[in-house]
């Protein structure tokens, strides 16, 4: 055989091995680790995404980088589109925006397809996907329409995907779930699974006043755990709701034929606060509103394996690349998680976290370092004796030494990312 006809028999043959998998790609809104029932919740009703952590990988501590919006979805949705970091993204247009991963994977020979809630800059959803469903707003006025319930409508608009799909090219099923986010409306029977004479709250909990260095507080002075207990029941209520329409969506697949054949992903955009810390939101740098589900069941990859090595949700991007062999290109700041879930790599030796020009964070070697710019305060904590960021660290001699180290990561990480904020204007007394 001629050398040129050895080339393109090998372009032939390896070419859908690149794109051999289906991807069904479920994303939630405001959604918190503590809403998973397999991550330690047993108080929660989540048997579906509960399935996925024991036939996946799953991610205990997966990071949102931030937000310029107090909608916070709208970055990190931007920040997982598009691949970039947190104030690249911020600067994406519909002009200028780079190619988002719909579209990496359409040139890579799938077929793709959304339907739910759409809340990010760039492109619209009609210039990246080939087809729609039925596409939500970022805020529902109400979940009740004339179809039905807005959960119920993007579970049967993606299992009808499923049962219809006649094509021989792979799929990327992009399902946008609104829930659980506000306003948490679902069936009675769901409420009842979770009375809120049984709730139990974090100990971060704390009735009294709000936190001062929280601008966007969605509860009136002073937090009430009676409040607080009655949205959690509500939250719960919606991510229960939902649970059961993943799981149709699961089935469907497996009905289908293809489950095994296809690449699940679930993540949710941002947790959220129900008065940790004296907040009662999602704009904030606390452990309950940075952090968010993240699994993957992929063929080839591990079962039942849960990593607590903190990551990006967004880093999900680069893996599903790494996943089908797709050269991932130089806009995407994000990393690939597979060194980690393969090898045990880091990847990272520390994390950045930033809101708007008035929270900055970093975290490193279990030391979490918050800064509040505009009022000069600070918190540091040590998460691996106190999850729950119930003792602030500071004041004493031993953590000048740790808050200077971590403040030098920190502008390490403001250089890499194009943060303008001066910290040492401010924190002076820490920098050496």
């Amino acid at each position: 055989m001629k050398p040129l006809s050895i080339f393109v028999f090998i372009l032939i043959i390896s070419a859908p091995l690149r794109a051999q998998y289906n991807i069904l790609f479920i994303e939630s809104d405001d959604q918190s680790n503590q809403t998973v029932g397999a991550f330690g919740n047993s108080a929660i009703n989540t048997p579906n995404i509960d399935q996925l952590v024991h036939e996946g990988v799953s991610f205990t501590s997966a990071y949102n980088m931030g937000c310029w919006s107090p909608a916070v979805c709208v970055p990190s949705r931007t920040m997982l589109f598009y691949g970039k970091y947190l104030w690249d993204s911020e600067k994406i247009t519909p002009q200028n925006a780079p190619k988002a991963l719909p579209e990496l994977l359409k040139e890579n020979g799938y077929t793709t397809y959304m339907t739910g809630k759409w809340h990010a800059w760039g492109k619209k959803p009609t210039q990246l996907f080939d087809s729609l469903g039925t596409i939500q707003p970022g805020q529902l006025k109400t979940y009740y329409t004339q179809e039905g319930h807005v959960t119920d409508i993007t579970a049967k608009e993606a299992i009808r995907f499923i049962q219809d799909y006649d094509n021989e090219k792979p799929f990327f099923l992009y399902v946008a779930f609104n829930a659980p986010h506000v306003p948490r409306q679902t069936d009675q029977r769901y409420y009842d699974l979770y009375p809120t004479d049984k709730i139990k709250l974090p100990p971060s909990v704390i009735e009294g006043p709000l936190n001062k260095n929280i601008v966007y507080n969605y509860t009136s002075a002073p937090l009430r755990k009676k409040t607080m207990r009655s949205r959690v029941q509500q939250n719960n209520a919606m991510v229960s709701h939902m649970d059961e329409r993943i799981g149709d969506i699961l089935m469907a697949l497996k009905a289908s034929g293809t489950y095994d054949k296809t690449i699940i992903i679930f993540m949710s955009d941002h947790g959220i606060n129900f008065g940790e810390n004296g907040v009662a939101g999602k704009v904030c740098l606390y452990e309950p509103s940075v952090t968010a589900p993240l699994i993957i069941k992929a063929p080839g990859l591990a079962q039942g394996k849960k990593l607590h090595q903190r990551v990006y949700l967004q880093d999900i991007t680069p893996t599903l690349l790494d996943l089908l062999d797709i050269k991932k290109p130089k806009t995407v700041s994000f990393k690939s998680l597979l060194p980690i879930i393969e090898k045990n790599k880091r990847t990272r030796s520390s994390l950045y976290l930033a809101m708007f020009d008035d929270q900055r964070g970093i975290i490193s070697k279990d030391k979490k370092l918050i800064l509040y710019p505009k009022s000069g305060d600070l918190e540091l904590y040590d998460l691996a004796t106190d999850p729950w960021e119930t003792k602030n660290l500071t004041g004493s001699e031993a953590s000048e030494k740790t808050i200077s180290t971590l403040l030098d990561e920190l502008v390490d990480w403001q250089e890499k990312t194009g943060d303008k904020i001066d910290l040492k204007k401010t924190y002076n007394h820490y920098f050496k």
